[in-house]
């Protein structure tokens, strides 16, 4: 049987708009969709996101320049393009009254660069489903070894697409005998003086790491209010095996607020938060 991996932020469904602006942390995820038979699973599902990387790479057993294919470093080929995979989306909105949004992680600057043509047609104002840009654009906690994406030409890049969240934050090196940490005063300065330099003026979420999250509510809450002019969010997510303070993280998410606050974790830790159920209202 084929399976494909999908974390659930919690185990409630999602019930119209207008309660997942109340709970963002209502959303769903498939990860890794990054060739065919994965797309095609997940767009069977209930899921609400799909989230996909992309590199430069080829169509297998096809030659020639390298375009932008759905694939995680280290591979460089797949059996899906871009291209293919928004318009997959795409049909698929078109014919379902349930959206699909899709979240794209950049793992290069040079993968955004070729993307740019094959991403303008689907962040047209007449194009309804969510649609995001992600990428670790600033080196984070616990001296990380991926190298960021170009921060300044994401961004520049990036904000040319106004219908487009966001989705920037930090490299980070987490887990295995690295399990504690924080993100700093420093690395939240930075992400907030590369916005407003940048002049970004869309709508942006923050990815953070749970288990490094958990320990840094006063700067994450300090982000989130010099920001709140581009309507920002977090994205709360971890990774499987991650060590996570459970009540602090908990206490994070509610203190932020529930309608500011995405939860892209595995079920198990999911559950553990014991979060108020989808049509609780929450406040900052």
């Amino acid at each position: 049987m084929l399976k494909i991996l999908i974390i659930l932020a919690v185990a409630s469904a999602i019930n119209g708009e207008e309660e997942v602006m109340k709970n963002l942390t209502t959303v769903t995820w498939a990860h890794a969709v990054n060739n065919k038979t994965y797309l095609e699973a997940a767009l069977a599902t209930d899921v609400s996101m799909l989230e996909a990387d992309i590199v430069l790479g080829h169509v297998k057993g096809k030659d020639g320049p390298p375009i932008p294919i759905m694939a995680h470093p280290p591979a460089t080929t797949s059996d899906l393009t871009l291209a293919d995979f928004l318009t997959a989306v795409a049909q698929y909105n078109n014919v379902n009254s349930k959206q699909k949004g899709v979240k794209l992680d950049f793992k290069t600057i040079e993968a955004f660069e070729k993307a740019q043509d094959h991403i303008v047609p689907f962040a047209k104002p007449d194009v309804s489903f969510p649609l995001w840009l992600n990428a670790d654009i600033l080196a984070g906690p616990i001296d990380a070894e991926t190298k960021p994406v170009d921060p300044e030409k994401f961004l520049t890049m990036g904000s040319k697409h106004k219908r487009a969240v966001l989705s920037v934050g930090w490299t980070t090196h987490y887990g295995g005998n690295n399990t504690e940490g924080e993100y700093s005063r420093d690395q939240i300065g930075s992400m907030i003086r590369l916005l407003n330099e940048n002049h970004v003026n869309q709508t942006v979420t923050f990815p953070v790491r749970a288990g490094l999250a958990s320990n840094s509510q006063p700067v994450i809450l300090d982000l989130l209010r010099e920001t709140a002019y581009l309507n920002s969010s977090i994205t709360v997510w971890s990774s499987e095996g991650d060590s996570v303070e459970v009540d602090r993280l908990r206490a994070l998410l509610l203190t932020v607020g529930l309608e500011r606050t995405y939860l892209d974790v595995p079920q198990e830790l999911a559950a553990r938060l014991r979060l108020p159920p989808p049509d609780t209202k929450t406040k900052n």
